[in-house]
């Protein structure tokens, strides 16, 4: 048998993916683009994938590469721009580049509190997905309607606030604590409690999006929709959604 005696079909070369490609890529964004838009374009500056000054690809690119609208990949780049993670320059020669200087003081800040503390913006967002999850399910197999009642309430002042951060993180976190008290669990209510305190931090460091509340609100309404109808494990997984989609979006601004 001499060498290259068989011969095998040529295969076609395809164009690699930069680093940073890949990780704007990853899987479609379904339910939450918008967060999920926040967290990989967060990391595709905080991994050092695009160096300070350096240009991003355009928005239309973006959106390409995610497979989502350019309106999302817009209003993710203003959200960013906000915290000062990236900078946008208009005119010719202008675009979305990283920031020659990447953390405000206040993030800066809160990072350093919490490694002082010995705790980390992951161990909290962990905690409470699975918490949070495990809260809603047992809600809706206790809520009274009168918890339901008041749940709804909370959502429609929240329908007329989301131009106004502050007044719709008050109703944001009453409407978690309210799910918490559904379970008649004293304890888990303290949990929700301390949750949301922690969270109450962060957002003095997040920038406000109407978008993100807009989308809140109606995994809110969801959620309240399964307990109501006492769909134990539905309201599980819409509260774990949700939680998911608020942790990509802080995930991507603080890291």
């Amino acid at each position: 048998m001499t060498a290259g005696y068989f011969s095998f079909p040529a295969i076609p070369k395809r164009p690699m993916l930069t680093p940073a490609e890949a990780l704007l890529r990853g899987l479609k964004p379904t339910t939450n683009a918008f967060e999920v838009t926040i967290e990989r374009l967060g990391s595709v500056v905080r991994m050092g994938l695009y160096e300070p000054g350096a240009r991003l690809p355009s928005e239309r690119e973006i959106a390409e590469i995610m497979g989502i609208s350019r309106t999302t990949v817009r209003e993710a780049i203003r959200v960013l721009s906000e915290q000062g993670i990236l900078t946008v320059k208009r005119g010719r020669a202008g675009g979305t580049f990283v920031s020659e200087t990447l953390m405000p003081p206040n993030v800066m800040q809160f990072r350093r509190q919490f490694h002082d503390a010995g705790r980390s913006l992951s161990d909290i967002l962990d905690h409470r997905l699975i918490v949070e999850a495990g809260i809603a399910e047992l809600a809706a197999q206790r809520a009274t309607i009168e918890h339901t009642d008041e749940l709804q309430d909370l959502i429609h002042a929240m329908r007329h606030v989301e131009d106004d951060f502050t007044a719709y993180r008050k109703l944001d976190t009453r409407f978690h604590l309210v799910i918490a008290q559904a379970t008649n669990n004293s304890q888990l209510q303290a949990v929700i409690a301390d949750i949301h305190a922690d969270l109450s931090e962060l957002a003095l460091v997040v920038p406000y999006s109407k978008a993100a509340l807009t989308y809140s609100t109606s995994k809110h309404q969801k959620i309240v929709d399964a307990i109501k109808a006492r769909r134990a494990c539905l309201a599980r997984q819409l509260m774990q959604e949700h939680v998911k989609a608020s942790n990509s979006f802080l995930t991507g601004l603080l890291g």
